[in-house]
Parts: structure tokens; C-alpha cells; sequence
């Protein structure tokens, strides 16, 4: 067979990811690559087979009977190398295993614990290291190698990684305890105008502060920022500190303050907040496919699938 004509590890991983969304969009999402080049890999992978796997219209894609036995064979073959690596790991005497895992600390107090539950009542011997980082930190130190699989905040991504999302989640207001808004069931921006408001630091939580700052704008809302800081939790502390109030995702809800009141904002966004895995889409490591088969059980669990 020509170099040309050969089929590629990469063409099976695309080919299978397509397969399981059934939609090239949503795929290249996944992969965290464009629509565009997955398309083309696709293509290129239908011609070194030699026949259509995939049957596309403007409205949905589906197996062709050839992709049907196309996709069995192409699980088995990625299974097969993914042993042999295991098997290589076992002979250089690798075998106890590890799993590295970077995260924003949102994910230790919301999805992070009951997919470690999972896994490690599937995986007991395997060890697991935790590092706590910002979103930019661990898409650098997952394509150095660094950490295995990461929790991060879309949507900044690299290419040549796998990306899926968890959940979705609604922002609180944050003012002190002790304030007349303490007693409020709901808050809205409105509510915020001439108070001290306490914003996120430009790049840190720019998402967060984008959402908000928007929104403030839409309805003609006007905040008055007297300090940024770079994490969610200093929010926390100078607003129990009286120096403000504050906007911040609902998972800080889990790690409440006596000084501070959390309030729902229901007229923000309850979809801008999310939360994902990543993982390098060329991974051959067993570990790695077992711990994302845990978050894709968390997913469907939550959302009563």
C-alpha cells in the first residue's frame, strides 16, 4: 500500500468521534479543531478507503452500512494499539498506574468528586496527583505533557485536544451579610446601582466579567468598580470585608462565608458559565479513556439521560 493510501490513527479518532455525534459540528467541537479540517479528514480517509462511510445531508449525517462495519473495526484496532501501549508500559515495569488531572478549582466543588468516585471504583490502583490551575495554565501544561485530563472553562481551547462539555451554571450576587439587598430572594443589576462593585481582572474571569458587564449595559446599568480582583474567591473576601458587592458562577455557593449573603440573579445568563474536559485527542492511554467514560456517565446522570 502506497504511504499515500495508508489509514492513520488520527483518521480513526476523527472518524469514530463523527460516528458518535452524528454531526460534523458538534464533533469538530469535541476535537477542538475546526469544522472545516475535519471535514477534509473525512473526505481524505473516505478515499484511502475507497467508498462513502458517511451518508450527509443539510440536515443530518448518518453511518453508511460500509461505515457501519467501518466503526466496529476502527474501535477494535484503537483498542488493540491502546493495549500494546499498556502492555509496553507493563514489560518497562510502568504498570502501576497514574492519572495526572488539572483543574479550575470550580470543578472540586461541584462535578470533580463524584467522576473521581466513579473512577476509582472502576481503577482502584490507579493513583491520581491534582493540580489546581487556571484555564490557560492547564491547556499549556496538558499540551506539554503535565497533566493527563483537565477541567477547564470554555471556551479557549488548543487544537489537537478533545473537548466536552459538563454543565452549564447561573450566577449569584454576592453582598455583604449584613446589607439591606441580604434579604432579597433575587437580585438584578439594578439593584447594584451605586454601590461599590467589586469586578474580575482583565484576562482572569474575562468571561465572567463580559457576561455581566453586557448585560449591565443592555439594561442601561451602570457599575461602578472600585476593585478587580483575579479569582472568584477575593471577590468573596472583600465583599465579607464591606468593601462591595459582586457577580460570581453558583458554584461559590459551596464554599459559603458567614459575611456574605449569595443571592440568585435569575436575569442573567444561566447557560454563559461551563464547564469542560479536555483531553489530547491522540492519546493511546487506557487510564485517560476510562476516566473520560467516567465523565460522559456524570453527564448523562445529571442531565436523567
Amino acid at each position: 500500500m502506497s504511504i499515500n493510501n495508508r489509514v492513520e490513527l488520527r483518521h480513526l479518532r476523527y472518524f469514530i468521534c463523527v460516528a458518535d455525534e452524528m454531526h460534523f459540528g458538534r464533533a469538530a467541537e469535541r476535537l477542538g479543531i475546526a469544522q472545516a479540517p475535519l471535514s477534509q479528514q473525512i473526505k481524505q480517509l473516505e478515499e484511502r478507503v475507497g467508498g462513502q462511510l458517511f451518508e450527509r445531508t443539510t440536515r443530518s449525517v448518518r453511518l453508511t452500512p460500509a461505515g457501519e462495519v467501518f466503526r466496529e473495526k476502527a474501535l477494535l484496532a484503537l483498542s488493540s494499539v491502546e493495549e500494546g501501549v499498556e502492555a509496553a508500559r507493563f514489560v518497562m515495569g510502568q504498570a502501576n498506574r497514574k492519572l495526572t488531572i488539572g483543574c479550575v478549582s470550580p470543578a472540586i466543588f461541584t462535578c470533580l468528586p463524584e467522576i473521581l468516585r466513579m473512577f476509582h471504583a472502576k481503577c482502584p490502583d490507579t493513583r491520581i496527583d491534582i493540580k489546581i490551575l487556571t484555564t490557560n495554565e492547564l491547556l499549556d501544561a496538558m499540551i506539554e505533557g503535565q497533566v493527563d485530563v483537565a477541567f477547564i472553562r470554555p471556551p479557549r481551547a488548543k487544537a489537537n485536544l478533545n473537548i466536552m462539555n459538563l454543565f452549564s451554571e447561573a450566577f449569584v450576587g454576592l453582598v455583604p451579610a449584613d446589607h439591606v439587598l441580604s434579604g432579597n430572594k433575587t437580585l438584578s443589576l439594578s439593584d447594584f446601582t451605586g454601590l461599590p462593585y467589586i469586578a474580575y481582572a482583565p484576562i482572569l474571569g474575562v468571561s465572567y466579567q463580559n457576561v455581566v458587564i453586557q448585560h449591565a449595559r443592555d439594561v442601561g446599568v451602570s457599575l461602578d468598580i472600585v476593585e478587580e480582583v483575579g479569582h472568584t474567591l477575593g471577590i468573596v473576601a472583600l465583599v465579607a470585608a464591606g468593601m462591595g458587592v459582586g457577580v460570581a458562577p453558583s458554584w461559590v455557593t459551596h464554599t459559603p462565608h458567614v459575611g456574605v449573603a449569595y443571592i440568585p440573579m435569575p436575569e442573567l445568563p444561566a447557560d454563559a458559565v461551563n464547564l469542560a474536559l479536555a483531553w489530547p485527542e491522540d492519546t493511546m492511554s487506557r487510564v485517560i479513556d476510562e476516566f473520560v467514560q467516567c465523565a460522559r456517565a456524570f453527564v448523562r446522570d445529571l442531565n436523567g439521560l
